[in-house]
């Protein structure tokens, strides 16, 4: 078990980095990217106000527990800034106004410690934040409580919806669909593990579907 908890964390900080990278690699020297470094081709620009930003109604950022949640918000900017052919520039300034809350307050902590001429990049900017609200004991947390869950009083269906959920943060735990069905059979109530024990099941989603099926026989 500890082998398997350092081999994910390694995993997790790997995955981390190449979140920031995946993200901030739009903007920073990909095919076609439009960042101050970038080597792609650049068609004619449009002009893009923070207006036109508006009108395609970008989501907001609020701090949250859920590392998932700032990768969802990164991505949905991202595809915005592509449609209007944002700027690198224009890219963290129209970012910045969708920080709420200490968000915000970061954003300005971050500000504060360059100096007042350096030009904060699209990718030093996501490379940041997701340093900050994806730090690594965050994800190591949601590992921890993917390896130690079990049914206990949910119902078949609830458990599953949180395995799903925290398998997202699993990596090598879940990379095999026989690996999956180990570790879901293995967090389910004891009488429904003796019901399903000689059923052969072969993916995840025939196991699941005989657990809700068996679930109160």
């Amino acid at each position: 078990m500890m082998a398997e908890m350092l081999a994910a964390r390694r995993e997790l900080a790997r995955a981390l980095k190449m979140l920031a990278q995946a993200i901030g690699g739009f903007t920073c020297g990909g095919p076609g990217g439009n960042g101050r470094n970038g080597d792609g081709a650049r068609g004619p620009k449009r002009t893009c106000s923070y207006q036109n930003f508006l009108g395609t109604h970008p989501p907001t950022f609020t701090p949250t527990t859920e590392p998932l949640d700032v990768e969802h918000w990164l991505r949905i900017l991202e595809q915005k800034f592509q449609l209007l052919n944002a700027t690198d520039e224009q890219k963290v300034r129209f970012a910045a106004q969708q920080l709420l809350g200490s968000a915000s307050a970061w954003w300005d902590t971050f500000n504060v410690m360059h100096s007042m001429d350096h030009y904060v990049t699209w990718w030093e900017f996501t490379t940041a934040f997701c340093q900050y609200y994806i730090p690594i004991d965050l994800l190591n947390r949601k590992l921890s409580e993917f390896l130690e869950l079990k049914q206990g009083n949910m119902t078949v269906m609830e458990y599953v919806n949180k395995f799903n959920h925290l398998a997202q943060y699993a990596g090598t735990h879940v990379g095999t669909n026989e690996k999956k069905i180990d570790h879901s059979n293995r967090g389910l109530s004891s009488n429904l593990q003796e019901k399903l024990y000689t059923g052969g099941y072969q993916t995840f989603g025939a196991l699941m579907n005989a657990a809700i099926a068996m679930e109160g026989l």
